[in-house]
């Protein structure tokens, strides 16, 4: 009897621990979680979609501008280097474990992976500036390393080096047409942080931001694992991340999944992928959403699959119990048989309307085990007395135990209801988040719409007050240089009256000395030709004196000529002598 009570009670142990144990095991301690954890928690968010290259992939429902490791978040730096913290309920999946990539109809999606890490991102810095890129499926960290890996040029993000760390970067960065001109002058980093002989990207060391951003005192966080999913946040020095191990589930799927060819071709015009900027068009993605979330969807387009019972995390209860009390005693036939999924609901609906039915059907099933194991005893009873009064005995002690188990029992069914209820409950705050987010989406959009009709009136308004601002800006300007162009007419008439009246002085002064010099020049000719003529003059009075005296010789010497010949004839006539001929005159005289 003492060892049937024993084996009783680590039964019930047993059990209790099986009804207490969570229902999904947590990979950070030890434990895991499988594919499935991706497809239900990120249902409520977004579009399970069916690829025919990558599988099952996921587009969230987000605003327009929504970029991967961009939108809602910032960066820090932790023990294993720049480290994403995303405001998003679902960022604890999608910016650490898979890749991102940007489909021409479907825009922005996410391909699910096994592996978790800061951040699947490809990093480079230079001109002041860091950049950084979703890596995209299939690309190893050590080719992201390599010359080969070319990342679309649209696939960066860049910012000022010195704002790299700050919860508000998302108001610092460069726009997207700037980013490919500051990409293609920067360089790669490919600092890695090791651990448990697995390498994560670190991104830019923390001694390199410290000197870029001016501040000895940025903090290096440490990661703390968050008991469930949501949203990442941080308390005091510490990261908070649901970052469980995951591994492949062959029966894994999505509760609903669109399949992306058949949609594709039932709403070509309607592509989810804006190719302007690399952005999503969000009318189009709730159109999506409604698509594969409709109570009568359609099956060519929309498949909807059977839940999905999570290893271990989903066993029954009362079946883990006696699986771990088999274990315990070896081949001991369990003291109570295990509940099958169907018992289980059973049991569920005698906790809230038969329960007192309960309580003899538990006694007889009790009595019976009882029998089975000490077969022909009540024989043995029959022949003597005192063994009867120690079988009565150990059946009081048996009942105790009973209605002690079953008491348990029903605590354990209560606690499993609660458990329900508690899941049920999750459940529906899914919903209303779903429902929140869809609020929140429509609130965005209404205020995306008022602020651009805002900002198209203030920038009207700008328009024209920079209309009026630049036509003013004209006219003065006009003005200015009206009178500017007066004072240098004025200023240019002065210097041209100046400079004719020094030209016409210089002229003045050049004809007075060119007359001058004329006069001179004129008196000299005239002194040189009144000497010349003088000189003429002279001569010809010389050469007349000459005639002159030539012929007052000759009339001299014709005078002479004529006396001696007067004389000759007084005289007597001697012999006669020859004639003496006159002399020549002179050619000279």
């Amino acid at each position: 009897m003492k060892v049937l009570n024993k084996i009783w009670g680590i039964g019930l142990v047993a059990m209790s621990i099986a009804l207490l144990t969570p229902k999904q095991g947590m990979a950070q301690e030890g434990g895991y979680v499988t594919d499935q954890e991706f497809y239900d928690n990120l249902q409520p968010y977004g579009t399970w979609v069916s690829d025919d290259q990558y599988g099952n992939v996921w587009v969230p429902d987000v605003d327009e501008d929504f970029r991967p490791y961009a939108t809602r978040g910032h960066w820090v730096v932790t023990d294993y280097g720049n480290t994403w913290v995303s405001d998003y309920p679902w960022g604890w999946a999608t910016f650490h474990y898979g890749r991102w990539r940007y489909d021409d109809y479907y825009g922005w999606e996410w391909i699910p992976g096994h592996r978790w890490a800061p951040a699947w991102v490809s990093w480079r810095h230079g001109g002041g500036y860091y950049g950084w890129a979703p890596l995209m499926p299939g690309i190893s960290i050590s080719i992201s390393f390599g010359r080969s890996y070319h990342v679309p040029d649209n696939y960066w993000v860049c910012a000022p080096e010195g704002y790299i760390n700050r919860p508000d970067i998302n108001n610092y960065y460069v726009p997207p047409t700037r980013s490919v001109t500051i990409i293609h002058n920067t360089t790669i980093i490919n600092n890695t942080y090791v651990n448990n002989n697995v390498t994560y990207v670190a991104g830019p060391r923390v001694q390199e931001i410290r000197q870029v951003t001016h501040n000895n005192n940025v903090t290096v966080y440490n990661i703390n694992n968050a008991p469930r999913p949501g949203a990442v946040n941080i308390t005091n020095n510490t990261v908070n991340i649901y970052r469980p191990a995951v591994r492949t589930a062959p029966d894994a799927h999505p509760a609903r999944v669109v399949d992306a060819t058949a949609y594709r071709n039932q709403h070509p015009n309607e592509a989810i992928a804006n190719h302007t900027n690399v952005t999503v068009d969000h009318t189009n993605a709730a159109k999506l959403a409604v698509v594969a979330r409709s109570t009568t969807p359609d099956n060519k387009v929309v498949r909807v699959n059977q839940p999905v019972n999570r290893p271990q995390a989903n066993q029954p209860a009362q079946q883990q119990a006696a699986q771990q009390q088999q274990r315990q005693h070896g081949n001991q036939p369990a003291q109570q048989p295990a509940v099958q999924p169907g018992q289980q609901q059973a049991a569920q609906q005698r906790q809230h309307g038969n329960q007192p039915a309960q309580q003899p059907a538990q006694q007889q099933a009790v009595q019976q085990q009882h029998q089975r194991q000490h077969g022909n005893q009540p024989t043995q009873q029959q022949a003597t007395q005192p063994a009867q009064q120690t079988q009565q005995q150990a059946q009081q002690v048996q009942q105790k135990a009973a209605q002690q188990a079953q008491q348990q029992a029903q605590q354990r069914q209560q606690q499993t209801a609660q458990q329900a209820q508690q899941t049920q409950q999750q459940l529906q705050q899914r919903k209303q988040q779903a429902q929140q987010a869809a609020q929140q989406t429509q609130q965005q959009a209404q205020q995306r719409q008022q602020q651009a009709t805002q900002q198209a009136q203030q920038q009207a308004q700008q328009q024209h007050q920079q209309a009026a601002q630049q036509a003013q800006q004209q006219a003065q300007q006009r003005q200015q240089q009206a009178a500017q162009q007066a004072q240098q007419q004025a200023q240019q008439r002065q210097q041209q009256a100046a400079q004719q009246a020094q030209q016409q002085a210089q002229q003045r002064q050049q004809q007075a000395a060119q007359q001058a010099q004329q006069q001179a020049q004129q008196r000299q000719q005239q002194a040189a030709q009144q000497a010349q003529q003088r000189q003429q003059q002279a001569a010809q009075q010389a050469q007349q004196q000459a005639a002159q005296q030539r012929q007052a010789q000759n009339v001299q010497r014709q005078q002479q000529q004529a006396a001696q010949q007067k004389a000759q004839r007084q005289q007597p006539q001697p012999k006669q002598q020859p004639k003496q001929q006159p002399p020549k005159p002179d050619a000279n005289q």
